[in-house]
């Protein structure tokens, strides 16, 4: 049966092509005669069948309405929880004690020689002499217990019982490893016997 149709076609295929061309020819041409320009009304389209590319510019314009009001702000929204508190900081370490500073040298010890004379050479105080006397006018002999080649000696006229006047200096020498004069003149140059303190530094 296929064999006779192909058989058919491949002898008459150049009548069946002119008869094709003849329907189609007639089908475009009898569509544009029924279907004029712009004659397709509401009733030739089927609902839902345009597109929006479908319609005019202007038909598409026409659609778009006008803004609306701007709605009523919404309701403020529920606070939010507080945070959570941060943690205390940890508190710092106590430093360590510093180390005891270096003991400092010892001080000099205050002289353990003196002794205080009257005008008369009697010793009113005394430590360390054992020897006080005025052997002359204006002139004092003080023996001390220790060897003093060492040392200074520092006389000052003064006694405990009121000070003393007047334009005097004092001297003094040293006359034996152990043994300390003292001479006192006034502003003349005269010897003159006054009270006074005398103090040994070794």
């Amino acid at each position: 049966m296929l064999m006779r149709i192909a058989s058919y076609i491949k002898s008459h295929h150049l009548a069946l092509f002119a008869v094709f061309l003849g329907l189609g020819g007639t089908s475009f041409a009898a569509g544009n005669a029924l279907l004029p320009r712009n004659s397709v009304g509401t009733k030739q389209v089927i609902d839902g069948s345009l597109h929006t590319n479908d319609l005019s510019k202007t038909a598409r314009n026409a659609l778009k309405g006008n803004r609306g009001l701007r709605g009523p702000a919404g309701a403020q929204g529920a606070q939010g929880a507080q945070g959570a508190t941060g943690a205390t900081g940890a508190q710092g370490v106590q430093g360590a004690t510093g180390a005891q500073g270096v003991q400092g040298a010892p001080g000099q010890s205050a002289t353990k020689l003196f002794v205080a004379l009257d005008a008369g050479g009697t010793p009113t105080k005394n430590s360390g002499a054992t020897l006080a006397a005025r052997v002359d006018t204006g002139t004092y002999r003080i023996a001390f217990s220790t060897d003093i080649t060492n040392c200074v000696y520092l006389a000052t006229a003064g006694q405990d019982a009121g000070g003393v006047s007047g334009d005097y200096n004092l001297y003094t020498s040293r006359t034996s490893t152990t043994t300390v004069n003292v001479v006192i003149f006034d502003g003349s140059n005269n010897a003159v016997d006054l009270p006074f303190y005398l103090a040994v530094f070794c």
